[in-house]
């Protein structure tokens, strides 16, 4: 059996998630390769050994932590040439790779390539709304765009077997033409968390005390989270911990990140879910995969979601809601104030114990194996056939 995964590679959240997938289904002795761009290509064809084929790139563009919708649109004028060059480039890969079956996650090309070639298509997505629009009340072409990219997405994610959501039912919010092919899995994650070693047996093994106080940051990637990483950098001799974990992602330049006995600087961790455990606190933006391993392990943590970015700052409002989280704008924080809120995580005793109550509700969910199991059963029906 050969699955073909087609991540999305703005960030390396889809990227990753899918990695996760791909390691499973090996397990299970199943052929599988990889199609992306950006970051996410960039991580796949850097760190791990598996047939990747480069796709053209579709960017995101902001400054200052803030995502500019009205610039981004501007300059995706050419996106209807792209869109086709993608389809050109997925088609010659399912020509040489031959899949059983083919798995996008949030893009959106590929469920039109697959059903020109016939193979069934899975998609993995964790936004299928879009509300972009509320940040300019008043620009109808704004209006006007989103509402025919929601029509877009419908339709193509239509073309589908299944919508898998790596996420808890009441989360999301699933349009009606859709509703019957959503499936809700729970997070996918690298690993079970309750199969994990100890936090002291973890910290033995990658160098630190047990003693020591870990605060662990994650930008995941993106160039949107250079400013949290130098706010960090202002903030690093006001944060009341014995040592600060920062990973920039392949894509950011970070020499002006000090390396000291205190600042430990990684491009990449293909072992986040172990940095993450020996963690006391963690601070990320808002991407959905972070959050969701954040979430399964019980770490308290400070988000800082992308200005005007619809998703992650509806992935912080759903984080927030479990109690273990302080959710800020960049704009808004000073290297005090970002200290203040990070040294409070470490030592709130009601946050802490919360915090091992959410690890206990999310033990319950297995993803990973969830969405293995549709993916192989719909490989197995169309080769079946």
């Amino acid at each position: 059996m050969r699955v073909l995964l087609m991540p999305c590679g703005i960030g390396m959240g889809h990227a990753s998630r899918c990695l996760t997938i791909a390691r499973k289904l090996q397990e299970e002795g199943v052929e599988v390769a990889f199609a992306s761009y950006g970051c996410g290509y960039e991580m796949l064809d850097a760190y791990h050994e598996y047939k990747t084929l480069k796709l053209p790139d579709i960017k995101f563009y902001g400054s200052n932590g803030e995502f500019d919708i009205k610039y981004t649109a501007k300059k995706s004028i050419n996106i209807p040439y792209i869109f086709l060059k993608s389809i050109y480039y997925e088609s010659r890969m399912i020509r040489k790779f031959k899949p059983d079956i083919i798995l996008a996650d949030s893009h959106f090309s590929v469920p039109i390539t697959a059903k020109l070639f016939g193979v069934p298509c899975i998609m993995i997505q964790n936004e299928l709304t879009l509300n972009f629009s509320e940040f300019y009340p008043q620009e109808k072409k704004i209006k006007y765009l989103e509402n025919g990219l929601k029509k877009f997405i419908r339709n193509i994610c239509k073309l589908s077997k299944v919508i898998i959501v790596p996420d808890v039912p009441g989360t999301t919010e699933i349009p009606l033409k859709l509703n019957k092919k959503v499936v809700h899995t729970g997070p996918f994650l690298k690993n079970n968390p309750d199969k994990m070693p100890s936090k002291n047996d973890l910290r033995i093994k990658l160098g630190f005390n047990n003693s020591d106080k870990i605060v662990l940051v994650t930008v995941g990637g993106s160039n949107f989270g250079i400013d949290l990483l130098k706010l960090i950098c202002d903030s690093s001799s006001l944060i009341k911990c014995d040592r600060l974990i920062i990973v920039t992602g392949p894509e950011i330049e970070a020499d002006f990140i000090p390396e000291t006995q205190y600042i430990i600087k990684k491009k990449f961790l293909d072992n986040m879910m172990e940095w993450m455990k020996i963690s006391d606190v963690i601070v990320s933006l808002a991407g959905h995969t972070t959050i969701m391993e954040t979430i399964s392990l019980g770490i308290p943590n400070m988000i800082i979601p992308i200005d005007n970015h619809p998703e992650q700052l509806k992935n912080a409002v759903n984080i927030e809601r479990y109690g273990i989280s302080i959710v800020e704008d960049l704009k808004n924080l000073s290297p005090e104030e970002i200290s203040t809120n990070i040294n409070r995580l470490l030592t709130d005793p009601e946050i802490i114990d919360r915090a091992d109550k959410v690890k206990e509700m999310f033990s319950k969910y297995n993803g990973t194996e969830i969405a293995v199991k549709i993916i192989m059963k719909h490989a197995m029906d169309n080769q079946s056939i």
